[in-house]
């Protein structure tokens, strides 16, 4: 009879172990598959943001330039273009992001740079891209907090 509880006692004691272990194993390997999928987000932000601000610097440039001309035209199209994959890029960063703080830098450094077509002259355009440069240096400081 002790044997037979014995056993069953330790029957119960190691599927409890066993149990928790695997809890335990779970939660890591979601909290990995997080982290990683947080890393692959806000790193194609941060690629996306700084195309667009790219195209956007060659927008302006194409307006300042001409116009009317087919170059301005093109670079417009392709800021549209650069746009909305930066703001599906500012989506998943919302979808995915641990609190606001970070959804936040990322809208920030998303529209100062979707301003930056619109300066007035070089001076301004200048503090303009460099806000925007800083805005996603900021954003990338809270990102990398976020996937520690």
């Amino acid at each position: 009879m002790i044997a037979v509880l014995g056993t069953l006692l330790g029957v119960g004691m190691t599927q409890l172990f066993q149990r928790r272990a695997t809890e335990r194993n779970e939660r890591f390997a979601s909290q990995q598959q997080l982290r990683s999928e947080r890393m692959t987000v806000y790193s194609d932000f941060a690629g996306a943001v700084t195309e667009f601000r790219r195209g956007q610097a060659d927008r302006w440039h194409r307006t300042s330039e001409d116009p009317d001309g087919p170059a301005c035209f093109e670079a417009r199209m392709e800021s549209y273009r650069l746009r909305a994959r930066s703001l599906h890029a500012l989506f998943r960063v919302q979808l995915i992001a641990s609190g606001p703080t970070t959804n936040d830098a990322a809208q920030h450094a998303h529209h100062l740079t979707a301003r930056l077509h619109t300066a007035p002259d070089e001076t301004e355009f200048d503090a303009l891209a460099q806000q925007a440069r800083d805005a996603v240096q900021q954003f990338v400081r809270l990102a990398s907090s976020d996937v520690q």
